[in-house]
């Protein structure tokens, strides 16, 4: 149980944070735009500890949850609606309602932004870690050639023989099959690789077929039958499998082909043959691979990485979030969860991750950090008063009317802004509940 919490106070504070250093990027927009910002706390709730500095006093709250960013202008809004004025004197230097809509709307894009940039740092960091993969050198073989097992996929490398090896790919040296498959990319031209078979080099152009917006290859690992983790005590680590129902088999494609409901498979262990019968496909045991260090990106690719990626969460989160607008609840229920559940989930597999290796572990969270920082962007964009969105959306609307807002007229849309967030967090907490009470 003391384990359990422990991650789950890993998870929330590591959640606060991620919420801090959004509101660190409106902080530092304000300062660049010149407009004073009076606490920059991190957490809610009452202060525990504070320093004053130039024009801000920095906090610890007691609540580790977030934070916040208070800027200058307060008295402004509070002196017209006292006095109850139709527009807005600004009386304070440096305050927030003295400067332009526009420095405005760029002080609450700074927010979403920041969360936007924070992803794609800590993916670009986490593609640079090495961790260990399984690895298979890269015998390939073409996939036409096992219509048992590879049915209605008929790409044709012709070029191609089962046990080529490839070494060169796309003009970069091959390290293993799962670096071969990472070197083809979508271009419908191809990829020009250089092969060894039989101890000589050939060169080869290969052409992919477009399938559902990608590229086919039709090539699959060439894999020697070699066992791995079985399951049954009378098969061993290491065990080969030299033929299935009395027919010789070079490869686990050649296992697979086979037919027969009653499968007899000829092992050899240490020199000698032995029999092992099974009727069932599902084989208990894995096929043997290797083990090697890797990372996803070398160099400048992590930049590209990183780009990519943050994008890509970011495009899944819209689509999530118009799920749940579309009203595709079951959809949108598979993969939103309240903040407790967050929470839980980032410190439990965060820890599962480290047990394996400081480099699993590390690489594990800042993914799903990433996953919570592009969540906060996009919820934060929403057009709601209070929320970033919301208040650019003003800020938009004032540079084209060309003045500010009435200060009623603000200070209601703050009060329908407060309402919909209290009911956002009342939906987001009620799917905690959910999860922790109702589970199905």
């Amino acid at each position: 149980m003391l384990l359990h919490l422990i991650r789950f106070v890993i998870g929330f504070l590591l959640i606060g944070l991620v919420v801090f250093i959004h509101e660190l990027g409106h902080f530092i927009a304000a300062r660049l735009l010149r407009v004073d910002v009076e606490v920059l706390s991190y957490g809610m709730g009452p202060r525990l500890f504070s320093f004053q500095g130039k024009n801000t006093e920095f906090r610890i709250s007691a609540l580790p949850f977030g934070g916040y960013c208070r800027m200058k202008g307060s008295i402004d809004l509070t002196k017209a609606l006292r006095d109850g004025r139709g527009s807005l004197e600004v009386s304070e230097a440096g305050s927030y309602f003295a400067t332009s809509p526009f420095h405005r709307l760029l002080i609450y894009a700074a927010g979403p932004l920041t969360n936007f940039i924070l992803a794609f740092l800590l993916l670009a960091i986490a593609s640079l870690l090495p961790v260990e993969r399984i690895s298979n050198e890269a015998f390939i073989a073409p996939t036409y050639l096992y219509p048992t097992v590879f049915p209605g996929l008929d790409v044709r490398q012709e070029a191609v023989q089962p046990g080529d090896k490839v070494l060169v790919a796309d003009g970069t040296e091959v390290e293993d099959y799962q670096h071969f498959t990472s070197l083809l990319g979508d271009a419908p031209e191809g990829t020009d690789v250089v092969l060894l078979r039989d101890g000589e080099t050939l060169r080869t152009h290969l052409v992919p077929e477009s399938s559902g917006g990608t590229c086919v290859y039709g090539l699959t690992l060439y894999q020697k039958p070699v066992i791995a983790n079985p399951t049954d005590p009378a098969l061993r680590d290491g065990d080969l499998i030299v033929a299935v129902n009395g027919i010789p088999v070079a490869s686990t494609l050649d296992v697979f082909a086979t037919g027969g409901d009653v499968l007899i498979l000829t092992m050899s262990r240490d020199g000698e043959l032995f029999e092992y019968r099974t009727e069932e496909r599902a084989f208990p045991f894995a096929w043997k691979s290797g083990l090697a260090y890797s990372s996803d990106a070398k160099g400048m690719k992590a930049v590209a990485y990183g780009l990519e990626g943050a994008w890509s969460y970011f495009v899944s989160t819209l689509r999530t979030l118009g799920a749940l607008i579309c009203f595709d609840v079951d959809d949108a229920r598979m993969v939103i969860t309240g903040p407790v559940k967050a929470a839980q989930n980032i410190g439990n597999i965060s820890m599962l991750a480290f047990s394996y290796s400081a480099n699993d572990g590390v690489r594990t969270l800042f993914h799903l950090l990433a996953i919570v920082s592009i969540s906060l962007c996009i919820g934060n964009i929403l057009p709601i008063p209070t929320f970033d969105g919301g208040q650019m959306l003003i800020n938009a609307a004032e540079m084209v009317c060309r003045g500010n807002l009435k200060p009623r007229t603000y200070v209601v849309l703050q009060i329908f802004g407060m309402l919909a967030a209290v009911a956002i967090m009342v939906m987001m907490y009620a799917l905690d509940i959910r999860a922790f009470f109702f589970r199905s």
